[in-house]
Formats: structure tokens, sequence, C-alpha cells
């Protein structure tokens, strides 16, 4: 058996499918870890989901995109211009598919591998217990009744940063952007999202640039960040390839470190 973590899908059917053939996938024996945005901006958004949603040897995270899916399609936020996922909102199976989403968790955890799976990142001062606990509160929130006012209140970058004080949406909200949006963050965990590119804002680095109470402990598994061009680590492993901006999509196979790769199609 064989673990296989793999970047940003983003409703890239036809190169999920290419990569899973490269590495000789075997859905009886292997399992794969998804590291959030299944889904959007990609041209075959329901044909991925169908596919993951038929897999029994799968671990999937929830990235921003999947979110704001769920938002869309329980009809708390608009489409955008650039959302691909018509597909799915017109299918027939659309109760389904937003039911498993909102059963998918934040954050995995894996003991024989030592290893956490987030979205985006794990803010400075976070220990792992803070890490799973403060993804559960939402998790629970998702799975509860309240999930349509949460996911209408997911829209906004403040607080910025983290006070266990925090209460209500503002702390389920701040979780949130930790481990679905952030990129860059300062010393004291004050979170900017804005910048995407390489080039840092002012008083502000990489997440994972300041130390951190989880990795080197833990390896941390992460995507979100595709001008990175992935980060492969020891401890540090950045999945997202850019797949749906022309470039790749890549699997880390866990159990010896080997990566794998496969170019975008040109229609993606």
């Amino acid at each position: 058996m064989s673990t296989y973590a793999i970047g940003d899908v983003q409703g890239c059917y036809a190169e999920l499918m290419a990569l899973l053939n490269e590495v000789n996938f075997n859905p009886q024996e292997d399992q794969l870890w998804l590291a959030g945005d299944l889904i959007n901006r990609g041209p075959d958004n329901l044909k991925t989901v169908k596919y993951l949603m038929s897999l029994d040897n799968i671990i999937c995270v929830l990235g921003n995109h999947d979110l704001h899916f769920l938002a869309v399609a329980s009809g708390c936020q608009r489409m955008n211009r650039k959302d691909t996922f018509s597909d799915i909102l017109e299918s027939q199976e659309l109760n389904q598919i937003v039911d498993w989403f909102r059963h998918l968790p934040l954050t995995f955890v894996s003991q024989k591998h030592n290893a956490v799976m987030v979205h985006a990142g794990i803010p400075p001062g976070w220990s792992l217990d803070q890490v799973t606990h403060r993804a559960a509160e939402v998790e629970d929130t998702l799975r509860s009744d309240d999930f349509k006012a949460f996911l209408e209140n997911m829209y906004s970058s403040d607080p910025c940063s983290w006070k266990e004080s925090l209460a209500g949406f503002d702390r389920l909200r701040t979780t949130t952007n930790y481990l679905t949006r952030m990129r860059y963050c300062d010393q004291d965990g004050g979170i900017e999202l804005r910048h995407k590119e390489k080039a840092q804002p002012k008083g502000y680095q990489p997440w994972f640039d300041y130390p951190n109470l989880v990795f080197p402990k833990h390896r941390v598994i992460f995507g979100h960040w595709a001008a990175l061009g992935g980060i492969f680590r020891d401890a540090l492993i950045g999945i997202d390839t850019g797949c749906v901006w022309g470039r790749h999509l890549s699997a880390y196979r866990l159990e010896d470190g080997k990566r794998f790769q496969v170019s975008a199609a040109l229609e993606s």
C-alpha cells in the first residue's frame, strides 16, 4: 500500500487521471490525500468530485475554493465571474455533493506517517492540539444546522490575528482564514491575504519561515500557493504546482518521499 498526497486539483479531471495512472494507483490498496481546492477554475468539476466520492480510501481537506462552492450552492454567496462549478450546481446530485463537502475536515493528522495536512498553512504559535481543536470548531459548525449562517459570515479578513478571546463567527472565520487562505503573516501571526506571489509585503513573511510548533516535528503537507512552484523539504511539503494555471499536477508518496508530476492539458 502506498499513500499519495496530491495538490490542488481544482476540477482538472484529465490531469488527475493521468497522475493516478503515472503512479499506478490501486484504489483497493493505495490511499489518496487531497490538500484541498478539489474544484473551481478547472473544466471538469463534476467529474472530479464524483470520482473522488467513489473512492473509499481517500482523505480530503477543505480549501478556500471548496468552501466558496458550499457558500454558493447554499445560497449564501453569488458566483464569481471566474467560478467554473456550474456543472455541479446543475447536477441532480448537488445535495449529495454539498453534504459530502460539508463533512470534510479542515485538517488531517496521521500518526502513522507523522504528518499533518492542511490546505493553506499553520500559523506560528499554534500547537498541533490547538490546530485540531480549532479546526474541529469550524468542522462541527459546517456539519450543524447553523452552517449557512457561518457561510454567510465567512467572507472577511477581520480579525486579522488570533486571540483566544475570539468568539462566534469572528473565531470561526479567523481559524478558517488561517487554515484555508493564509500565505503571509507577521511574527505575531497577523495575516495578510492580498498577496499571492513570491514578493512578500513589507513586514510579512511566508507563514512557514517563522518558528513553528508543528514542524519540523511533523511533516506538514499543504497546497494553496501555486506561485511557489512546490516546496519539498524534509518536514514541509508544498504540493500545489499550478495545474489549473497551465503548469503541473503533482503527487508526493509519503512512504519514500518520491515525487510524481504530469503537465497540465492545454484545455485547462
